[in-house]
């Protein structure tokens, strides 16, 4: 079986000092230009590819917190062009040439950046995003989550992730494409059609995240009293924070409720030392609509309402 890398790190810029492990599939690092004309397989190329995504598998509970991305090769005509990095769930509906599912689904973060904020020294470039996201995973069947870089059609400059050596790829079709043109949206790097690469590699970008589904974490500073913050963002689509402060130890209560009061979910109950802390409200099975969160501690009582829009 191919080598799953997982590493621990120091990332300071996130919003706690905590070990962030990473889930990456990388064997031999190399650029594949397209064998067919004009660009590369894993970037911009004559096809007019608009997006590159790689496939993550997980069989525990995690929480999503950025991606880190090796870009191999890359040519600024005049401004930096825009980027999107996109972190998306599996489709469940028909995508490829053949009809067949399992690709990039609808978006559940993503990271807006131009294509100079990219290294390409072969040390990648780390990129957190604002929000985490919590993700199940599944003991028996794994839960997946894509992440990827999309741009425009009309993008001028010329770039390529690096990616693995053909055949490194283990036939899992964990790397996938965006396509322009064709009468389909994805296919995989290795799908065996007209307009496949025929290429059995994984590309090389990485998974951040943090063990456990976490609901709450605690930031710095001093709390003089109990206090709750509106949510941001809001209007979000599907996670926001929610931040409040605790003066003393105490136990902790944070609800989120529907309009007709049916509690939908359960964000913190346990006890807290003072401090400062936020919540991530995660809201992927739930419908759009304004929602109502409730933070309790001792005889403090206070809510606030959110906006879900999908």
């Amino acid at each position: 079986m191919k080598r799953i890398l997982l590493l621990s790190f120091f990332a300071a810029s996130f919003l706690t000092a905590q070990t962030v492990d990473t889930l990456f599939y990388g064997d031999t690092k190399r650029v594949h230009r397209n064998p067919y004309g004009w660009g590369y397989i894993a970037g911009t190329n004559g096809y007019i590819d608009i997006g590159k995504y790689q496939r993550f598998d997980l069989l525990e509970e995690v929480h999503v917190v950025g991606t880190r991305i090796w870009m191999g090769k890359k040519q600024i005509v005049g401004s930096a062009d825009s980027i999107t990095i996109v972190f998306t769930r599996t489709a469940t509906g028909p995508q490829n040439y053949d009809s067949s599912t399992g690709g990039p689904g609808a978006t559940v973060a993503s990271i807006r950046t131009t294509l100079d904020a990219f290294d390409t020294t072969g040390a990648g470039t780390v990129f957190q995003l604002p929000v985490p996201f919590n993700v199940p995973g599944g003991a028996f069947t794994p839960e997946s989550v894509f992440v990827g870089i999309e741009w425009s059609a009309t993008a001028n400059d010329t770039f390529s992730l690096f990616c693995d050596s053909a055949g490194q790829g283990e036939k899992a079709f964990r790397a996938w494409e965006r396509l322009t043109g064709v009468g389909y949206t994805y296919q995989r790097f290795a799908e065996p059609s007209d307009f496949s690469w025929l290429l059995d590699a994984d590309l090389w970008i990485a998974l951040l995240y943090k063990k456990g589904l976490l609901s709450v974490e605690r930031q710095t500073g001093i709390a003089d009293r109990f206090t709750l913050t509106q949510n941001y963002p809001n209007p979000f689509n599907p996670s926001t924070a929610i931040a409040f402060t605790v003066p003393t130890s105490a136990h902790v209560v944070l609800d989120v409720y529907d309009m007709l009061g049916s509690r939908v979910a359960t964000l913190v109950d346990e006890r807290l030392d003072a401090g400062r802390y936020s919540s991530t409200f995660t809201a992927s099975s739930l419908p759009s609509g304004v929602y109502v969160y409730r933070l309790r501690a001792g005889s403090f009582t206070e809510s606030k309402r959110m906006v879900l829009i999908k």
